[in-house]
């Protein structure tokens, strides 16, 4: 479970598994701050791995601070968080070891080939263990147990199918063929089996959570949004499921390598930031106006549809073989109070009830014509206006309707006043 003293941690990308990787670099721990050395093979590239922070130079590159367990904020984002953290956390306690006792770089080494995005890890230490059941009724009441603190005999599939999975929610990674059949395998999905994560309800989710992320998506597809493929999985013992497609997987046996944008810019995800840094982030990692004008226009949707989680893990980029970086589709839109009735992400200082005229202050900040600002506003409005027809379709209970309709309204009203 443990690197041996003194060994570097090997970093590659895999773009394809038919190709062999390309190493990325080497990682050691020195006095608790991460040492990266670049590969040659990446410099010759050279291809922009961290997105912003870490050119691939010759030489050290230390992390910048500890906020990030002393790792590079990208590289952090292959660490498993929330529900992963938690299902690693127990599987390892099986077997004696604490995961407070393992360094950054050993937990690293326990994500090997089976975290997010491209990159992959060696030596990798944990591999996992055989899938026991398919029953995703049976998963869900076993996330439901671990997460009061019980776990029974389905512990070990829920740690493996999780795999690096973010977030508070229990979820599980497994492959769908054309004709819906499910598979899992222990690394990538099958052939001619797309890689999808489906969810379950957290301790404090209401029952109907699946239906209510499902409108959403809905929703925000209405409202312009660029979203991953998703469907609403039947139960047996509940409302349903909700499944996504994993965009990091664009085909079997392929990876993009994905960063959030609390790693590209090491914005910890627990501070409050400010949708302008994320702006900005994102013409600065793409290149593309269209991906600056999806970025404003998710800020739009976010604010009027009251989803309040928007922190800065909710938003990831993607690169692909060639170096080049796109805006990842929105993801994990639901409806949220937020923190303290707040928004992570401020819009002109204002994190409560951001109004019309803070939005289109931003806008205008960032080059988006009066125009373009109107149009977006107004497509948005007219989606999240459409809730009670999203939440009907997609079986939402009444007073999940209810409640969220409540809140939809009463953003409007500030929103325009």
């Amino acid at each position: 479970m443990r690197l041996a003293a003194g060994t570097p941690l090997a970093a590659a990308l895999s773009f394809d598994e038919g190709q062999a990787s390309l190493p990325a670099g080497r990682l050691a721990m020195d006095a608790g701050l991460a040492q990266l050395e670049w590969s040659p093979e990446l410099i010759a590239a050279p291809l922009p791995v961290s997105a912003l922070l870490y050119p691939p130079e010759p030489g050290l590159h230390p992390a910048r601070g500890r906020e990030f367990e002393g790792l590079h904020g990208f590289l952090s984002d292959s660490l498993p968080e929330g529900w992963g953290y938690l299902v690693l956390r127990r599987r390892l306690s099986r077997r004696g070891v604490a995961i407070e006792t393992l360094s950054a770089l050993d937990r690293l080494a326990l994500v090997g080939a089976q975290g997010r995005g491209a990159l992959t890890y060696r030596p990798a230490t944990a591999p996992p263990p055989e899938v026991e059941s398919l029953d995703l009724d049976a998963l869900a009441a076993e996330s439901t147990a671990i997460l009061a603190g019980r776990e029974g005999e389905l512990a070990d599939t829920l740690a493996t199918l999780a795999g690096g999975s973010g977030g508070a929610r229990p979820k599980v990674q497994v492959g769908f063929d054309g004709a819906g059949r499910v598979s899992v395998s222990e690394g990538d999905t099958a052939v001619d089996h797309e890689a999808w994560i489906v969810k379950f309800a957290a301790t404090h989710d209401p029952p109907d959570i699946g239906p209510i992320e499902a409108a959403y998506a809905a929703m925000a597809l209405a409202a312009g949004l660029d979203m991953a493929p998703w469907r609403l999985l039947p139960s047996k013992t509940g409302p349903g499921y909700f499944a996504t497609r994993r965009f990091d997987r664009p085909a079997s046996g392929r990876r993009l390598h994905m960063v959030s944008l609390s790693g590209a810019v090491e914005a910890p995800w627990r501070t409050p930031a400010s949708y302008d840094l994320f702006l900005r982030a994102t013409l600065s990692i793409t290149r593309h106006a269209d991906d600056l004008h999806a970025a404003f226009r998710r800020m739009v949707f976010n604010v009027l549809a009251s989803n309040r989680d928007d922190h800065t893990r909710q938003h990831s980029y993607l690169m692909d073989e060639t170096g080049g970086w796109r805006l990842a589709p929105a993801y994990d839109l639901t409806y949220s109070a937020g923190p303290g009735g707040e928004h992570y992400l401020d819009v002109e200082g204002e994190g409560r009830t951001p109004t019309c005229e803070h939005v289109r202050a931003l806008g205008r900040r960032h080059g988006l014509s009066g125009r373009v600002i109107d149009t977006i506003v107004a497509e948005v409005r007219a989606a999240v206006a459409d809730w009670p027809r999203f939440a009907d379709e997609l079986g939402v209970s009444r007073a999940s309707r209810a409640e969220i309709s409540t809140a939809h309204d009463a953003v409007a009203a500030g929103f325009m006043a």
